[in-house]
């Protein structure tokens, strides 16, 4: 039988094999997914690759495996919902690889955006389903117009001056002393949501948060992946 890219895809997606092996293992399994996961389970180490992929520690990927009934998507619902996965430092990722996607907006080119997307592998870096997020992120970029990354880019003198503004807004506006705080980490939460790339609603499904997308892509990859810098340039500012 023919092995089709959306095979490849489905079964690199639970398993985050690359995509060679992959094929390798749908067409000696007939496209049986199930045998194509054992195969692939066989010949690749299986702990390694959740290890990449979440960052948790080895031994922690090996219980959760366990436990998930060598499911390897189900080990990866569950490591993150225990808190095992470990984020990835932008400090580690500076001698990997990835791609800096740009994006010109209108016929009167007076905005750009630009985007560097890190990864580990070469491979990942050249993959067109890479290329894709990277471009989707640039749009982001270019559509709504984030000041930061992540809330964690935010200076401590930053998060310090919106607390006291946000407090003089709520005093101002008679909210009573004892729920100042539940209203302050309300406003600080909506501040996010607006500046923040990540905690920002993709605008082509709000339903999604750029979190998530990136999320959903480093799952795809098989491999962490970085949103480690953003530019945005508009004429005349």
């Amino acid at each position: 039988m023919g092995v089709t890219v959306e095979d490849i895809r489905s079964l690199r997606n639970k398993t985050s094999a690359g995509m060679g092996l992959c094929k390798e293992a749908l067409v000696q399994s007939k496209g049986d997914m199930n045998k194509a996961i054992e195969y692939i389970n066989e010949r690749s180490d299986v702990i390694s690759r959740l290890r990449n992929l979440t960052g948790a520690k080895i031994g922690l990927c090996k219980l959760a495996y366990e436990e998930a009934g060598k499911d390897f998507e189900k080990t990866v619902s569950l490591i993150k919902e225990r808190g095992w996965d470990e984020p990835i430092e932008k400090e580690d990722m500076d001698k990997g690889e990835g791609v800096i996607e740009s994006y010109v907006h209108g016929k009167d080119q007076k905005l750009v955006a630009l985007v560097e997307v890190k990864c580990k592998t070469d491979f990942v870096a050249r993959n067109e389903d890479f290329r894709k997020f990277a471009h989707e992120i640039v749009l982001q970029i270019a559509a709504m117009k984030p000041e930061y990354i992540s809330k964690d880019d935010i200076s401590e003198e930053k998060m310090s001056e919106l607390k006291d503004i946000f407090t003089k807004e709520a005093q101002s506006e008679g909210k009573p002393e004892n729920i100042l705080e539940k209203i302050v980490e309300g406003k600080l939460n909506k501040y996010f949501q607006e500046n923040c790339l990540l905690e920002q609603k993709w605008f082509k499904d709000e339903s999604k948060t750029i979190s998530n997308i990136l999320d959903e892509a480093t799952q795809k990859m098989g491999e962490p992946l970085i949103i480690s810098r953003m530019l945005i340039w508009e004429f005349g500012k």
